[in-house]
């Protein structure tokens, strides 16, 4: 072992100053095949905060970099070690260096299968970070925290005044992108909380993030995407919707994070077991019941309802989504119940929006302040009627509200109904809820 490294390692301060007054010369050349020196080294494995000072002060270069363009500072991020990163930043270490493969000190912070906080919070602590900075491939922190599901580093990241949580890598994808194809949950709807999110960009597969979850089959990033107001007919480069790729996957969908009552619904209409409740046919009819269009034609001139072998399968579908249908209304009237609440989908639709008249929300789901656009059409709400009467008879109108947390959400200590449903907030200004373009 090389004399130096040996003291850094045994945190031998005394031994480690001897050493270096009698060869001075030793203290910036690389003490392994991987172009580490002393102070790289001494970062890396945490040493005791006297030997960095020690190291530095003899003359060790902050700005050094190893083989892959490492920094000390890179070094400390990587093995973990929080006092070896605060010291570097305090002695002027560049916090926004990049290694041979354009990572920053941040991008390692976040990129990792181990959460660690606190590296982050002190990386970003300093003014001059640059946290939409990107690495090679074009993905920021923001990215690389999305793709590990570091749920409390995406928080951190979406905290910064300066953060873009848009950017798109050399694939096209956004952290959203990421997030919903690594099926983290969490992370997506900790990113839809965002009111910047644009849910519509799409990658170079030409898929929009409702897509890749339709892909993937996760019923709950699914169904949160559309909550937040995600567009059901976007089409990917095949010129493929959500109903075409619902019906071509191979295996059920899966990660139902909360009870779907209308996947059993169409199970009965459709005249299916239970074992098929999360099937691919089961799930388009819940996509079309959002809007999602069975009669969509691909680049091969096929729609969804061509990939259906069975016919009774196939006519029960065509009575039940006619090509004009009007997405969720229609389609209850066809189920032969009430209109159930577009985000719940338990409850009975209780709010109707003028002009438009449409009858999408149940009251608990609704947010107090009428919203500025209606969910189902986009149309301008000008007011809202409320059935409140035991058998939806009498009425109650209402202009405007004050904003207020649902009971609903409020015991699972959870956002509020409109933040799940994509609203933004203001003092003293209204909601607006993004609706499909």
């Amino acid at each position: 072992m090389d004399p130096i490294v040996n003291k850094i390692c045994n945190n031998d301060v005394e031994g480690l100053k001897i050493l270096l007054e009698e060869e001075p010369g030793e203290i910036n050349k690389p003490i392994d095949r991987l172009g580490r020196t002393p102070l790289m080294e001494a970062c890396y494995k945490g040493a005791d905060r006297r030997i960095i000072d020690i190291l530095i002060d003899a003359g060790g270069q902050i700005g050094a970099k190893d083989n892959w363009g490492r920094s000390a500072l890179h070094l400390a991020v990587k093995g973990k070690h929080l006092q070896a990163v605060e010291l570097l930043l305090s002695r002027g270490s560049n916090v926004n260096e990049k290694t041979n493969s354009g990572y920053t000190p941040l991008h390692l912070a976040a990129n990792s299968c181990r959460e660690w906080t606190n590296g982050v919070k002190a990386i970003m602590n300093q003014s001059a970070v640059e946290v939409n900075t990107r690495n090679a491939n074009g993905q920021t922190p923001l990215h690389r925290a999305c793709y590990w599901g570091n749920l409390h580093i995406v928080d951190i990241l979406l905290g910064h005044n300066g953060i873009d949580a848009n950017v798109v890598d050399k694939e096209g994808d956004t952290p959203l992108h990421v997030a919903v194809r690594g099926r983290k949950y969490k992370v997506v709807c900790a990113m839809l909380k965002q009111d910047s999110v644009n849910l519509e960009i799409v990658n170079k597969k030409y898929r929009t993030p409702l897509l890749e979850a339709v892909s993937n089959g996760h019923l709950g990033i699914m169904q949160r995407l559309i909550a937040r107001g995600a567009n059901v007919n976007v089409v990917e480069h095949g010129g493929n919707n959500c109903l075409h790729l619902a019906l071509k996957r191979e295996n059920n969908f899966h990660s139902e994070v909360e009870h779907m009552t209308m996947l059993d619904q169409f199970c009965v209409e459709l005249k299916l077991g239970n074992e098929e409740r999360c099937s691919g046919v089961v799930v388009a009819s819940y996509l079309a019941h959002h809007g999602a269009n069975f009669y969509c034609k691909n680049k091969i001139g096929r729609t969804p309802l061509d990939l259906i072998e069975e016919e009774d399968l196939k006519k029960m579908l065509k009575t039940l989504f006619s090509p004009h249908h009007d997405g969720g209304r229609r389609m209850d009237q066809a189920l032969k119940g009430p209109i159930r609440c577009v985000f719940c989908e338990d409850e009975v639709a209780t709010e109707t929006f003028f002009p438009c008249k449409h009858l999408s929300l149940c009251k608990k789901c609704c947010p107090p302040k009428i919203p500025k656009q209606c969910l189902k059409c986009g149309q301008k709400i000008t007011s809202k009627n409320s059935l409140v009467g035991p058998n939806s008879s009498k009425m109650e109108v209402q202009m405007v509200a004050g904003p207020v947390v649902s009971p609903k959400f409020e015991d699972k200590g959870v956002q509020s109904d409109a933040q799940l449903l994509g609203a933004t907030s203001k003092q003293g200004g209204e909601y607006k809820i993004p609706v499909p373009n």
